[in-house]
């Protein structure tokens, strides 16, 4: 093989992978932009309709009206503020344990939902060691809550149930969503509790 072939092959074998190159510089930022839509067609279906229940139950827990709309109020309010430390703390975590962080962000919810049964003196609640499957049915079957704030606690507790029996893996979003969707219901019921009678520092 003379000099003119090889240089001729070497040029030939390198084209592709140049204008690839070029290609994939010129278009880095609608590449990059392509990635997330890229990772949901890869999560599934039943991923995707499970991020898409999330987003709709934050929106969901944003639009319900606080106790603090009422004019007969008997306690001071914790107002809507930014995301605390520990939440953001949480939001992180999401991002490389998303299981883990549904898991636990139910059960910040099922701590509230806890303390509302003791402070109503719901049967059967009284020790901490109460299952927490308990402790929702006996605040659900009460209707002490609102029912906007029922259905969004019964919401929250089917998505917990799907990511701990291993029915969906959640993506990252979904993940942070449900977060900020548990963080806005705790909020709810804390607010509200605040107006029932017994409401105290063995309770917050």
């Amino acid at each position: 093989m003379d000099w003119l072939t090889f240089t001729s092959k070497a040029l030939e074998a390198l084209a592709w992978p140049t204008v690839v190159l070029i290609l994939g510089l010129v278009f880095r930022q609608k590449l990059l932009d392509l990635i997330p839509a890229i990772k949901k067609i890869k999560a599934g279906p039943v991923e995707a309709e499970f991020e898409f229940a999330a987003k709709k139950v934050l929106a969901e827990a944003a639009e319900v009206a606080s106790p603090a709309d009422s004019t007969e109020l008997t306690a001071p309010l914790t107002p809507a503020s930014e995301p605390g430390r520990d939440l953001i703390t949480k939001l992180r975590n999401a991002r490389t344990d998303a299981t883990g962080a549904i898991i636990e962000g139910w059960a910040t919810l099922d701590g509230e939902l806890f303390r509302l049964a003791q402070q109503i003196s719901l049967d059967g609640i009284e020790a901490p060691t109460a299952s927490t499957t308990r402790v929702y049915q006996a605040v659900i079957a009460s209707n002490v809550l609102p029912n906007e704030t029922r259905r969004l606690v019964h919401e929250l507790r089917e998505m917990r149930n799907k990511v701990a029996h291993h029915s969906v893996v959640p993506t990252a979003d979904a993940a942070q969503d449900y977060l900020l969707a548990i963080d806005r219901v705790v909020e709810l019921i804390r607010n509200y509790r605040k107006n029932l009678p017994n409401y105290g520092p063995g309770n917050r």
